[in-house]
């Protein structure tokens, strides 16, 4: 990728981090593993932020402990008050029109967390406008309330490959789940977001996993199914039932 865009976004993080407390929202994937080392060169301090959606794999926080040491960056693990289990049992599982998943596990705890930190603080992520159509015109910076604070987004115009171009070049390792076929990494397994065939790799990789979220979605009494797509129920016992 071209030097010069590095050199862009370096002082685009320098320029929105001085004389701020800085946190990097570190999720073990590669934009956001790009954005930790990015700030990390351009600040003489930043904070990882981690999410424990209480629905991930144990080795993804494994991976986020171990490049913050290499990286010499403190790292905060933040969880919410009740497991993504608990919540489903009562509430059942999250859809695209009760999406409370996001509220309870992510934004309540990142709120909580921020609460009583340095009022001049600011928070980075890695979100990119080429990810998804609803972030095609992603701004620079958005006012968070839950945070507090401005959340910037240093590297919305890098492409994918100007990504891994950038982690090749620094040396930097990626998270071990992309080489085993998770397309991004799985800190939340909610069901939503996903489709049949990383549940299907779910079940061949982490199978104790999977179990666990099969029991729970048997449990349930509605009959309520952990996965959608195109608009009808996907059911873990069918897919527990297919070969590999």
């Amino acid at each position: 990728m071209r030097l010069r865009k590095v050199e862009r976004t370096l002082n685009l993080i320098k320029k929105a981090g001085k004389g701020k407390e800085p946190y990097v929202f570190f999720s073990g994937g590669k934009d956001s593993l790009a954005v930790l080392s990015l700030a990390r060169k351009a600040l003489w301090r930043v904070d990882a932020v981690y999410v424990d959606t209480t629905v991930s794999i144990p080795k993804n926080l494994k991976y986020v402990r171990s490049i913050c040491k290499e990286l010499g960056v403190e790292l905060h693990v933040v969880r919410p008050e009740r497991t993504f289990f608990e919540l489903a049992a009562k509430k059942g599982f999250p859809t695209f029109r009760r999406r409370w998943c996001c509220d309870y596990l992510k934004l309540r705890p990142v709120r909580k967390f921020m609460h009583g930190r340095n009022p001049k603080r600011v928070c980075f992520d890695g979100q990119r406008s080429e990810e998804s159509i609803r972030r095609r015109n992603l701004p620079l910076r958005q006012w968070r309330d839950y945070l507090g604070c401005y959340l910037y987004h240093p590297i919305r115009e890098w492409t994918r490959e100007e990504v891994e171009d950038y982690l090749r070049r620094e040396g930097l390792p990626i998270n071990p789940l992309y080489a085993e076929g998770f397309r991004r990494a799985p800190e939340c397994w909610c069901g939503l977001y996903k489709s049949p065939e990383e549940f299907l790799l779910l079940k061949s990789k982490y199978p104790d996993f999977f179990s666990s979220l099969l029991r729970l979605e048997n449990s349930m009494r509605n009959g309520g199914s952990l996965l959608y797509c195109h608009g009808r129920r996907v059911y873990l016992r069918d897919l527990a039932k297919l070969k590999l």
